[in-house]
């Protein structure tokens, strides 16, 4: 079975579908069939997806997008424009504690989907009938995390590319300041959080490899041997695989490929002590 991730027009959801023989590329528009109706949507990439078996299946190609397809969607955009509008009205008058965030119309018109947030439940029964009555289709309400918000939305992180969350498939994985730490980046929550206020998504995505990588090097203010002498380690560059120790009013820059661990101690290799530790009269001659 070929299987395709497909994210749906105005949503954030991605869904794993049967491409029923047909040639999907990446990017390209398709009208899919899934459990809430039928929806258009681009083909997207998924990292260590390809050819996995066990992905789940939530739905199946109808037809690749055509001309006709693409026509109306100006249509379900005005409608999706106007029902925010209404229910934004309607919530404000029933004081109704929530945040609209987006609408989405699927392509078969049988549904109307509104992503809110609050802090609290809501009861939004009373405005589901109204809103039902005014467009004479189902609705949902859809309430989401901060998280979901800030993909929904959009924007671009302080990188200067797409927020990570774009990319990201329906379920978020989880960030801790843990991550941060072993990057050795700044605690300060206003350098390493997003635009929703949780920790940036990016913060996962190599934090596997530092923790391999620091794993070969000592620890910050850890203690490093070179002979009888004794060095402390004043800072570690993981990317570049060294740290750096302090010899009197010198920095010595020493690569992991120059130490030697043995009973949990690091100590330099003897045959570079004397060429590492040269002083600068030394170097001269």
């Amino acid at each position: 079975m070929e299987v395709s991730a497909v994210k749906l027009r105005n949503s954030y959801q991605i869904y794993f579908i049967d491409a029923e023989n047909y040639f999907l590329k990446q990017n390209s528009l398709c009208v899919v069939e899934i459990e809430h109706g039928v929806d258009i949507g681009n083909v997207v990439k998924i990292r260590n997806f390809q050819n996995n078996p066990s992905a789940p299946i939530t739905g199946k190609v109808i037809r690749k997008a055509t001309d006709d397809d693409l026509s109306r969607i100006p249509e379900l955009e005005s409608i999706e424009e106007r029902a925010f509008a209404v229910c934004r009205e309607k919530s404000k008058a029933k004081n109704l504690d929530m945040k609209l965030v987006s609408v989405k119309c699927l392509f078969d018109k049988t549904k109307l989907i509104f992503y809110f947030v609050a802090d609290n439940r809501i009861d939004f029964r009373e405005l589901v009938r109204e809103l039902a009555a005014v467009f004479r289709t189902r609705i949902e309400m859809r309430q989401i995390g901060v998280r979901d918000e800030a993909r929904i939305v959009g924007g671009y992180g302080p990188c200067g590319k797409p927020m990570c969350c774009l990319y990201q498939r329906e379920e978020f994985e989880p960030v801790s300041i843990k991550m941060a730490k072993e990057q050795n980046l700044n605690l300060n929550s206003m350098k390493i959080s997003g635009m929703c206020g949780r920790l940036l998504c990016c913060l996962g995505f190599e934090y596997d490899i530092y923790k391999e990588l620091n794993e070969k090097l000592p620890a910050l203010d850890s203690v490093i041997t070179a002979g009888d002498k004794l060095y402390k380690v004043v800072s570690v560059n993981t990317l570049k695989e060294a740290v750096v120790i302090k010899d009197g009013d010198r920095f010595v820059e020493i690569g992991a490929k120059d130490l030697i661990l043995k009973n949990g101690n690091y100590s330099i290799k003897d045959e570079l002590i004397e060429e590492l530790f040269k002083t600068d009269d030394e170097n001269d001659k």
